[in-house]
């Protein structure tokens, strides 16, 4: 039933994601990559651009950390 119902939240998740990015934010396709400055490229877009949605995953993942630290404490077993 949990694999289920997780299952089933995985891919609202996706199709929600899928919905929300769109083509028009690299119209191009592709993310212009400068080595000459700190400010332009991928690392001027992670950090001035996209740093909400980048914050958002760095929580997310820091959670999965500590839920899998959790599970893997108290012997990983599920109901």
């Amino acid at each position: 039933m949990r694999s289920k119902l997780a299952l089933l939240l995985s891919v609202l998740l996706f199709i929600v994601m899928i919905t929300f990015i769109q083509p028009s934010v690299f119209p191009s396709g592709t993310i212009p990559i400068n080595a000459g400055s700190a400010s332009s490229g991928i690392t001027g877009s992670i950090f001035t651009v996209y740093l909400f949605p980048f914050e958002i995953v760095t929580f997310l993942l820091v959670a999965a950390m500590l839920g899998a630290m959790y599970l893997g404490q108290r012997g990983g077993k599920s109901d």
